[in-house]
Protein backbone atom coordinates (compact mmCIF):
# COMPACT_ATOMS: atom_id res chain seq x y z
CA UNK A 1 0.00 0.00 0.00
CA UNK A 2 3.15 2.22 -0.26
CA UNK A 3 1.64 3.58 -3.60
CA UNK A 4 -1.48 4.47 -2.32
CA UNK A 5 -2.50 8.30 -3.11
CA UNK A 6 1.00 8.28 -4.90
CA UNK A 7 0.20 6.87 -8.36
CA UNK A 8 -2.97 7.50 -10.71
CA UNK A 9 -3.19 3.50 -11.08
CA UNK A 10 -3.41 2.27 -7.91
CA UNK A 11 -6.32 -0.26 -8.91
CA UNK A 12 -4.73 -1.89 -11.63
CA UNK A 13 -1.75 -1.78 -9.30
CA UNK A 14 -3.93 -3.59 -6.83
CA UNK A 15 -4.94 -5.95 -9.22
CA UNK A 16 -1.95 -7.31 -10.34
CA UNK A 17 -0.66 -7.31 -6.42
CA UNK A 18 -4.04 -9.93 -5.84
CA UNK A 19 -3.01 -12.09 -8.96
CA UNK A 20 0.40 -12.08 -7.48
CA UNK A 21 -0.82 -13.20 -4.11
CA UNK A 22 -3.04 -15.73 -5.19
CA UNK A 23 -0.26 -17.60 -7.14
CA UNK A 24 3.10 -16.61 -5.22
CA UNK A 25 1.70 -15.42 -1.72
CA UNK A 26 2.99 -18.81 0.00
CA UNK A 27 6.50 -18.64 -1.45
CA UNK A 28 9.52 -16.79 -0.03
CA UNK A 29 11.34 -14.62 -2.30
CA UNK A 30 14.08 -16.56 -2.44
CA UNK A 31 12.02 -19.44 -3.81
CA UNK A 32 11.12 -18.01 -6.74
CA UNK A 33 12.60 -18.82 -9.84
CA UNK A 34 13.06 -18.50 -13.83
CA UNK A 35 10.74 -22.13 -13.48
CA UNK A 36 8.30 -20.53 -10.59
CA UNK A 37 8.10 -17.35 -13.09
CA UNK A 38 7.02 -19.54 -16.09
CA UNK A 39 5.16 -21.61 -14.29
CA UNK A 40 2.86 -18.28 -12.91
CA UNK A 41 2.71 -16.94 -16.57
CA UNK A 42 0.91 -20.52 -17.53
CA UNK A 43 -1.43 -20.46 -14.93
CA UNK A 44 -2.69 -17.17 -15.74
CA UNK A 45 -3.03 -17.40 -19.30
CA UNK A 46 -5.39 -20.29 -18.83
CA UNK A 47 -6.72 -18.84 -15.65
CA UNK A 48 -8.11 -15.61 -17.40
CA UNK A 49 -9.27 -13.06 -14.92
CA UNK A 50 -8.87 -13.62 -11.55
CA UNK A 51 -11.61 -15.30 -10.08
CA UNK A 52 -12.79 -16.66 -13.69
CA UNK A 53 -10.97 -20.17 -13.25
CA UNK A 54 -11.88 -22.60 -16.12
CA UNK A 55 -14.33 -19.76 -17.24
CA UNK A 56 -12.06 -16.71 -17.94
CA UNK A 57 -10.64 -15.34 -21.58
CA UNK A 58 -6.91 -16.08 -21.77
CA UNK A 59 -4.85 -12.91 -20.64
CA UNK A 60 -2.58 -11.66 -23.30
CA UNK A 61 1.04 -11.54 -22.27
CA UNK A 62 0.94 -7.66 -21.87
CA UNK A 63 -1.00 -8.07 -18.44
CA UNK A 64 0.93 -10.68 -17.15
CA UNK A 65 3.94 -8.81 -17.99
CA UNK A 66 2.11 -5.93 -15.57
CA UNK A 67 1.68 -8.33 -13.04
CA UNK A 68 5.38 -9.59 -13.14
CA UNK A 69 6.61 -5.67 -13.14
CA UNK A 70 4.55 -4.89 -9.74
CA UNK A 71 6.31 -8.54 -8.75
CA UNK A 72 9.73 -6.82 -9.57
CA UNK A 73 9.16 -3.24 -8.55
CA UNK A 74 8.24 -4.63 -4.63
CA UNK A 75 10.69 -6.38 -4.83
CA UNK A 76 13.46 -3.90 -4.98
CA UNK A 77 11.38 -1.73 -2.83
CA UNK A 78 11.99 -4.84 -0.15
CA UNK A 79 15.75 -4.20 -1.11
CA UNK A 80 15.73 -0.79 -0.29
CA UNK A 81 13.78 -1.41 2.83
CA UNK A 82 16.42 -4.08 3.84
CA UNK A 83 13.82 -6.41 4.11
CA UNK A 84 15.88 -8.60 1.98
CA UNK A 85 19.11 -8.40 0.72
CA UNK A 86 18.97 -8.98 -3.11
CA UNK A 87 15.60 -9.51 -5.19
CA UNK A 88 15.71 -12.69 -7.30
CA UNK A 89 15.12 -12.52 -10.61
CA UNK A 90 12.10 -13.01 -12.22
CA UNK A 91 11.58 -13.70 -15.50
CA UNK A 92 8.21 -12.28 -17.75
CA UNK A 93 6.88 -13.34 -20.90
CA UNK A 94 8.76 -11.70 -24.43
CA UNK A 95 7.02 -8.60 -24.75
CA UNK A 96 4.42 -8.26 -27.56
CA UNK A 97 4.57 -6.74 -31.05
CA UNK A 98 3.72 -3.10 -31.40
CA UNK A 99 0.06 -3.12 -32.60
CA UNK A 100 0.46 -1.57 -36.36
CA UNK A 101 -2.95 -0.23 -36.31
CA UNK A 102 -3.89 3.28 -37.31
CA UNK A 103 -6.65 4.92 -38.71
CA UNK A 104 -6.53 6.41 -42.16
CA UNK A 105 -7.93 9.89 -42.78
CA UNK A 106 -10.75 8.34 -44.58
CA UNK A 107 -11.32 5.83 -41.76
CA UNK A 108 -11.14 9.69 -39.28
CA UNK A 109 -13.89 11.08 -41.62
CA UNK A 110 -16.02 7.89 -41.11
CA UNK A 111 -15.77 7.91 -37.27
CA UNK A 112 -16.77 11.68 -36.56
CA UNK A 113 -19.55 11.96 -39.22
CA UNK A 114 -21.45 8.87 -37.16
CA UNK A 115 -19.88 10.75 -33.67
CA UNK A 116 -22.74 12.93 -32.54
CA UNK A 117 -22.49 13.00 -29.10
CA UNK A 118 -20.46 16.37 -28.09
CA UNK A 119 -17.84 14.71 -25.37
CA UNK A 120 -17.02 11.63 -27.54
CA UNK A 121 -16.23 13.76 -30.70
CA UNK A 122 -14.18 16.18 -28.37
CA UNK A 123 -12.62 13.12 -27.12
CA UNK A 124 -11.64 11.91 -30.11
CA UNK A 125 -10.65 15.38 -31.78
CA UNK A 126 -8.33 15.79 -29.10
CA UNK A 127 -6.59 12.18 -28.67
CA UNK A 128 -6.20 12.54 -32.42
CA UNK A 129 -4.79 16.10 -32.98
CA UNK A 130 -2.21 16.27 -29.88
CA UNK A 131 -1.85 12.30 -29.38
CA UNK A 132 -1.95 12.33 -25.41
CA UNK A 133 -3.20 9.07 -23.54
CA UNK A 134 -6.89 8.59 -23.03
CA UNK A 135 -6.51 8.96 -19.45
CA UNK A 136 -4.54 12.15 -19.76
CA UNK A 137 -7.65 13.49 -21.64
CA UNK A 138 -10.30 12.83 -19.32
CA UNK A 139 -7.78 14.77 -16.55
CA UNK A 140 -7.77 17.63 -18.26
CA UNK A 141 -8.94 20.72 -16.83
CA UNK A 142 -9.68 23.96 -18.81
CA UNK A 143 -6.84 25.99 -17.01
CA UNK A 144 -4.50 23.44 -18.41
CA UNK A 145 -6.02 24.95 -21.93
CA UNK A 146 -4.28 28.14 -23.13
CA UNK A 147 -6.16 29.99 -25.80
CA UNK A 148 -3.65 32.85 -25.95
CA UNK A 149 -1.25 31.02 -26.18
CA UNK A 150 -2.39 28.17 -28.15
CA UNK A 151 -1.05 25.47 -26.36
CA UNK A 152 -2.90 22.46 -23.76
CA UNK A 153 -0.49 21.48 -21.06
CA UNK A 154 -1.22 17.83 -19.97
CA UNK A 155 0.80 17.95 -16.94
CA UNK A 156 3.88 16.09 -15.83
CA UNK A 157 2.33 12.66 -15.88
CA UNK A 158 3.96 9.46 -13.28
CA UNK A 159 6.43 7.07 -14.10
CA UNK A 160 7.19 6.39 -18.09
CA UNK A 161 3.47 7.97 -19.02
CA UNK A 162 5.16 11.45 -19.27
CA UNK A 163 2.86 14.15 -20.43
CA UNK A 164 3.11 17.33 -23.17
CA UNK A 165 2.83 20.72 -23.44
CA UNK A 166 1.30 20.33 -27.40
CA UNK A 167 0.14 23.23 -29.96
CA UNK A 168 -3.33 23.45 -30.67
CA UNK A 169 -3.94 23.28 -34.02
CA UNK A 170 -6.94 25.63 -35.78
CA UNK A 171 -9.19 22.31 -36.65
CA UNK A 172 -8.81 21.59 -32.97
CA UNK A 173 -9.08 25.27 -31.80
CA UNK A 174 -12.39 25.61 -32.85
CA UNK A 175 -14.43 22.21 -31.35
CA UNK A 176 -12.05 23.45 -28.31
CA UNK A 177 -13.76 27.13 -28.15
CA UNK A 178 -16.97 25.84 -28.54
CA UNK A 179 -16.92 23.35 -25.77
CA UNK A 180 -14.92 25.89 -23.45
CA UNK A 181 -18.35 28.73 -23.87
CA UNK A 182 -21.08 26.09 -22.66
CA UNK A 183 -18.65 24.17 -19.84
CA UNK A 184 -20.35 23.52 -17.01
CA UNK A 185 -17.48 21.62 -14.69
CA UNK A 186 -13.85 22.36 -14.61
CA UNK A 187 -13.03 19.50 -16.83
CA UNK A 188 -12.64 19.20 -20.63
CA UNK A 189 -14.04 16.08 -21.33
CA UNK A 190 -17.47 16.26 -19.74
CA UNK A 191 -21.41 14.53 -19.65
CA UNK A 192 -24.91 15.52 -18.29
CA UNK A 193 -22.82 18.00 -15.83
CA UNK A 194 -20.27 15.78 -14.74
CA UNK A 195 -16.62 14.25 -15.53
CA UNK A 196 -15.81 11.34 -17.15
CA UNK A 197 -14.67 8.01 -16.06
CA UNK A 198 -13.92 5.92 -19.07
CA UNK A 199 -14.78 6.70 -22.74
CA UNK A 200 -14.32 2.51 -23.32
CA UNK A 201 -17.96 1.87 -23.88
CA UNK A 202 -19.45 5.32 -25.82
CA UNK A 203 -16.17 4.80 -28.64
CA UNK A 204 -17.25 1.29 -29.27
CA UNK A 205 -20.21 1.96 -30.45
CA UNK A 206 -19.03 4.77 -32.43
CA UNK A 207 -16.49 2.55 -33.68
CA UNK A 208 -19.05 0.01 -34.57
CA UNK A 209 -21.69 2.42 -36.41
CA UNK A 210 -18.25 3.19 -38.56
CA UNK A 211 -17.94 0.14 -39.43
CA UNK A 212 -14.46 -0.22 -38.50
CA UNK A 213 -12.14 -3.06 -36.93
CA UNK A 214 -9.42 -3.42 -33.99
CA UNK A 215 -9.59 0.27 -32.52
CA UNK A 216 -9.65 1.43 -29.33
CA UNK A 217 -8.69 4.98 -27.99
CA UNK A 218 -5.32 4.17 -28.10
CA UNK A 219 -4.91 3.65 -31.76
CA UNK A 220 -5.90 7.55 -31.88
CA UNK A 221 -2.97 7.88 -30.21
CA UNK A 222 -0.89 5.87 -32.38
CA UNK A 223 -2.59 7.45 -35.34
CA UNK A 224 -1.06 10.79 -34.67
CA UNK A 225 2.40 9.67 -34.09
CA UNK A 226 1.85 7.55 -37.45
CA UNK A 227 0.81 10.78 -39.49
CA UNK A 228 3.61 12.95 -38.30
CA UNK A 229 6.27 10.23 -39.03
CA UNK A 230 4.36 9.74 -42.94
CA UNK A 231 4.81 13.33 -43.23
CA UNK A 232 8.60 13.36 -42.53
CA UNK A 233 8.31 15.22 -38.70
CA UNK A 234 12.08 14.27 -37.22
CA UNK A 235 11.52 11.27 -34.83
CA UNK A 236 12.50 14.03 -31.79
CA UNK A 237 10.36 16.37 -32.81
CA UNK A 238 7.36 13.24 -32.40
CA UNK A 239 8.81 11.64 -29.46
CA UNK A 240 8.76 15.50 -27.65
CA UNK A 241 5.21 15.70 -28.61
CA UNK A 242 3.95 12.10 -27.21
CA UNK A 243 5.95 12.45 -24.60
CA UNK A 244 7.95 9.34 -25.61
CA UNK A 245 11.82 8.24 -25.94
CA UNK A 246 13.31 8.99 -29.20
CA UNK A 247 13.97 5.27 -29.17
CA UNK A 248 10.97 4.09 -28.95
CA UNK A 249 9.46 6.10 -31.82
CA UNK A 250 11.91 4.89 -34.69
CA UNK A 251 11.20 1.30 -33.25
CA UNK A 252 7.80 1.64 -33.42
CA UNK A 253 7.00 3.78 -36.36
CA UNK A 254 10.20 4.63 -38.41
CA UNK A 255 9.09 2.25 -40.63
CA UNK A 256 6.49 4.75 -41.90
CA UNK A 257 9.15 7.41 -42.37
CA UNK A 258 9.47 8.45 -45.93
CA UNK A 259 13.91 8.54 -45.23
CA UNK A 260 13.32 5.03 -43.76
CA UNK A 261 16.98 4.10 -43.88
CA UNK A 262 17.47 6.35 -46.95
CA UNK A 263 20.90 6.89 -46.01
CA UNK A 264 21.89 3.50 -45.61
CA UNK A 265 20.64 2.53 -48.98
CA UNK A 266 22.38 5.48 -50.73
CA UNK A 267 25.63 4.58 -48.67
CA UNK A 268 25.65 0.89 -51.13
CA UNK A 269 24.93 3.40 -54.53
CA UNK A 270 27.66 3.42 -56.85
CA UNK A 271 29.30 -0.35 -56.06
CA UNK A 272 27.50 -1.95 -58.88
CA UNK A 273 29.70 -1.98 -62.36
Amino acid sequence: MDRTGRVRNIASIQYACAALNEHLGDLRPDHITTQVSRKYAQKRRAQGRRGATGHGKPLSDGTIIKEIVTLRAALRWAVNERWIQTAPKVEAPPSPHAKERWLTRAEVKRLLEVTETPHVRLFIQLALYTGARTTAILELQWDQVDFERNVINYGAGSGNKKRAIVPIIPELREVLWEAATIRTRDCVIEFRGGPVVSIRHAFRERVKAAGLKDVTPHTLRHTCATWMVMQGVPFEMVAKFLGNSVDMIERVYGHHSPDWLRKAATALSGFAG
